[in-house]
Parts: C-alpha cells; sequence; structure tokens
C-alpha cells in the first residue's frame, strides 16, 4: 500500500477521484500540505438528483480545509465538475470528502464537532 493508496482510504476516496499531486509549502508558518484531488479525463459522474452517469458540464475548483497532517495544516483542492444529465440539466456534483456548501472536509468536521462537546468552544479554537 502506497501513500496514495492510505490518503485514498483516509478521506473515503472511491473512484474516479484519486490524489494526482501534493506540495508542502514551508513559507507559511505552520507549513502547509496541499493535496490535489481529480480524475481522469472523460470520466463520467453521477447525476446529483437521479444518480445516472453523465458526462461533465465544465468545472469549478474548490479548496477545502483537512485534518493537520502532523503539525502542518492540509487542505484539498479538486476541480469539481457540473454535470449534464438529460432529465435534469447542469448540476454540480457533491464530492464523498465534504457537504455541500462546506469549506471543510467531513473528517476535519468531525473533529471539531468531537472537540466543542468535550471542551469550551475557545478552547477548542
Amino acid at each position: 500500500m502506497n501513500s496514495s493508496d492510505i490518503f485514498m482510504l483516509g478521506l473515503g476516496l472511491q473512484a474516479p477521484w484519486k490524489l494526482i499531486d501534493q506540495s508542502l509549502n514551508t513559507e507559511h508558518s505552520p507549513y502547509e500540505l496541499h493535496l490535489q484531488v481529480g480524475a481522469e479525463r472523460g470520466v463520467l459522474y453521477s447525476c446529483p438528483e437521479c444518480g445516472i452517469a453523465c458526462p461533465a458540464h465544465d468545472f469549478k475548483e474548490k479548496t477545502w480545509r483537512h485534518l493537520n497532517f502532523f503539525q502542518h495544516h492540509c487542505y484539498i483542492t479538486a476541480k469539481i465538475p457540473r454535470v449534464h444529465c438529460k432529465n435534469h440539466g447542469v448540476r454540480r456534483i457533491e464530492v464523498p470528502w465534504a457537504r455541500p456548501g462546506s469549506g471543510f472536509t467531513l473528517l476535519f468536521e468531525e473533529v471539531a464537532l468531537t472537540l466543542v462537546r468535550e471542551m469550551p468552544v475557545n478552547a477548542a479554537a
């Protein structure tokens, strides 16, 4: 199992998503680990309304804050497609690692909610 496989398991990534690139930005303090997630060109994505496999219409790049990797802040960036469904028109798909409209991964939100439940909000922040 390589580092890409471990990352995919940790985020719950499933086909067609995969880790494309990673970089460590040492110009910021704390350091920032940037992970690029993507899919192969020409992949069909499920319509968020009906689940039918549809071609990508266009893409919008989004970034989510993920759990720290050791002491480094971690960010996940992906180009998220809108699909063109015959039945529902153009719709943005949902990604498996984050809620729609959130700037945080599901794992980040889970840890944050656990901390807030156990300690004062200021301490959790």
